[in-house]
């Protein structure tokens, strides 16, 4: 194509550039085309009629955002095309299930990397980012490239074009409701995935999820379901195949978890339910992939952590520290009813909410917290553009006044509105035998405060304060 790169934001905007003009929510992408035209912009994409000068090319479309995606396919060759494509979508587990197929592939001899949540700004970069990232990962000799799938990313068809050799669905539970508005658009949103499937892919579902029917439903090729058979529904769909997945056992311990898939038997030290699911979605793709099940069970077992995900902080001290991204109320439940079993003292829990985000789900994962843990502290997560003590005083107060009793008691709250001093009151309560979940940040390295950003990082917390 003769166009040299293409971008939405008139700050990237090169010589022979295309720019598009995407309307925003605070601004519109057409403001700015004197500055994208001034930086040397060759053609201008906008929804609307706009006067450009002579020798700059003006074309309009009914979609900005689609024709963002269709012309950065085009500018960079159709890169998908040429590499095997893994998407990654659900509410849950899409980081440590791309990291675990990662580890899998490296094994298998095949150069692999992954685009998600621990190394973007976006989980999914927008098409004039991601496009570029993946020809040069073919420059580079990269053959499988796993990525994860936000519905963010879908409403806004930041993947559109792309080719994906396999797609897998997690879970689909209570979160980014802000943007979605229900369940059903959040839903709509994770399915579009699934209908780019070319009639040769492979679709990976979980069979436990209560929407795994729906989502099978728009499959237009080849369905495989992985699952430990906790589903409350009957699968109607038929297109099965010989590699769905029989979990045989599972044995969770203090520091690691054996499993049995089939015949494969695994020790790992990701432990908990989520990272069951986890694993077999990774061994299910392996599979599909032709990787030997040996080879699986050695990169299952290579992946000794992922960032950020139920990451232990191990500084020599008495007791358990434990920091995960958890931040859905499904996630919460799911980390400390992993840990209450193994915890012979208290489970202490230092968790928050951000803010500019799904305000439905504070109460309920307060609710939760309250229910399911000793001792509450609950902080700031990243604000954003709202005050933390009134995102805390979302988490903590009671849904309804008819649902009073289910509001954090008393005796278990404790408020510490500075995220820093919170995880070190929470250090300084933990006994021999108590278990410290440090929960909703996970890997990240930065608070946003109304758009300042304040270093901060949980797990180098944890190690400051230990190692005094």
């Amino acid at each position: 194509m003769k166009y040299k790169g293409i971008t939405h934001d008139s700050r990237k905007v090169k010589p022979g550039y295309i720019y598009v003009a995407i309307p925003g929510a605070k601004f519109n992408g057409t403001d700015f085309i004197p500055q994208a035209v001034e930086a040397g912009a060759k053609l201008i994409v906008a929804e609307k009629d706009v006067q450009v000068p002579a020798g700059i090319e003006f074309k309009k479309v009914s979609s900005a955002r689609k024709a963002l995606a269709e012309l950065a396919c085009e500018v960079y060759d159709y890169p998908s095309k040429k590499l095997k494509l893994i998407g990654i979508t659900g509410t849950n587990g899409k980081t440590t299930t791309a990291y675990l197929i990662q580890s899998i592939l490296k094994k298998a001899g095949h150069k692999t990397e992954v685009i998600g949540t621990i190394n973007s700004s976006l989980t999914t970069p927008e098409a004039s980012d991601l496009q570029p990232m993946l020809a040069e990962m073919v420059k580079r000799g990269v053959t499988h490239c796993v990525m994860e799938v936000s519905s963010h990313a879908l409403s806004q068809l930041r993947v559109a074009g792309c080719e994906f050799a396999v797609a897998i669905f997690t879970n689909l539970t209570h979160d980014h409701l802000d943007f979605h508005q229900n369940m059903e658009q959040y839903l709509a949103a994770k399915l579009e995935l699934f209908k780019m499937l070319p009639n040769d892919g492979i679709a990976i579902i979980n069979a436990d999820d209560p929407y795994t029917n729906k989502v099978m439903a728009v499959v237009p090729g080849e369905v495989v379901t992985y699952g430990i058979g906790q589903a409350k529904h009957e699968l109607r769909n038929t297109k099965h195949n010989d590699f769905d997945t029989n979990i045989v056992s599972i044995k969770v311990m203090a520091k690691e978890m054996l499993l049995r898939i089939n015949s494969l038997d695994i020790r790992t030290n990701l432990i908990g339910l989520p990272n069951v699911y986890n694993i077999v979605a990774a061994y299910q793709c392996a599979l599909v992939l032709g990787v030997p099940q040996r080879v699986i069970k050695q990169g299952i077992e290579a992946l000794k952590t992922v960032p950020g995900r139920v990451e232990p902080v191990d500084c020599g001290q008495p007791f358990r520290v434990i920091v995960d991204f958890a931040h859905s109320p499904d996630a919460l439940q799911k980390l400390i009813e992993t840990f209450r079993p193994l915890t012979e003292g208290k489970v202490i829990l230092v968790f928050g909410c951000p803010g500019d985000r799904d305000k439905a789900k504070r109460p309920v994962m307060g609710e939760i917290a309250g229910r399911l843990a000793d001792l509450v502290i609950v902080t700031t997560d990243d604000p954003h553009g709202e005050e933390p003590q009134a995102i805390i005083d979302d988490i903590i107060r009671s849904k309804s006044k008819a649902q009073s009793s289910k509001e954090i008691p008393s005796s278990k709250l404790k408020v510490q509105i500075d995220r820093k001093k919170a995880i070190e009151q929470a250090l300084s309560m933990a006994k021999k035998g108590d278990t410290v979940l440090i929960a909703g940040r996970g890997h990240e390295q930065f608070q946003d405060f109304n758009g300042k950003k304040v270093s901060l990082d949980d797990r180098e917390v944890v190690e400051k304060y230990l190692s005094h």
